[in-house]
Parts: C-alpha cells; sequence; structure tokens
C-alpha cells in the first residue's frame, strides 16, 4: 500500500473517531421515568444491544490485532 493510500485511511479514520465522541457526548433531552416501580420490567428487546457491542468490540480486536502484526 502506497504513502498516500495510508495518509488517506489514517486521516478518514481519526476523522470518524472525532465525529463519534462529538455525538456521543452531544447534549440530549433527559425525561423522567413514568412509572419508579415498573423499574424491574424491560420492555423491548435488549439481547439486540449486547450484539451490537459483541460485534463492535470484535471489529476492534480485529483492527487492533491485524494492526500490531506488522
Amino acid at each position: 500500500m502506497n504513502s498516500n493510500r495510508r495518509r488517506w485511511i489514517r486521516t478518514a479514520a481519526s476523522g470518524l473517531v472525532a465525529l463519534g465522541l462529538l455525538l456521543a457526548a452531544a447534549p440530549t433531552t433527559v425525561r423522567a421515568q413514568e412509572d419508579p416501580a415498573a423499574e424491574g420490567e424491560s420492555s423491548g428487546r435488549p439481547l439486540d444491544g449486547y450484539f451490537g457491542t459483541l460485534i463492535l468490540a470484535a471489529g476492534a480486536f480485529f483492527i487492533i490485532g491485524k494492526s500490531a502484526r506488522r
């Protein structure tokens, strides 16, 4: 891979990380819970969030491991 392409990829990756950090720190609207007694109940599909987190973590480990071999 030539140096111009590496530089472009490095710039794009750092820009995406910066964008992600900015979006994570963006202020949001906070709403109070409607029924404090129903805290134990869960609605929705919480397992999807775990799978998404697993995929993101596996991708990060893959990228870090691939770059560490060089």
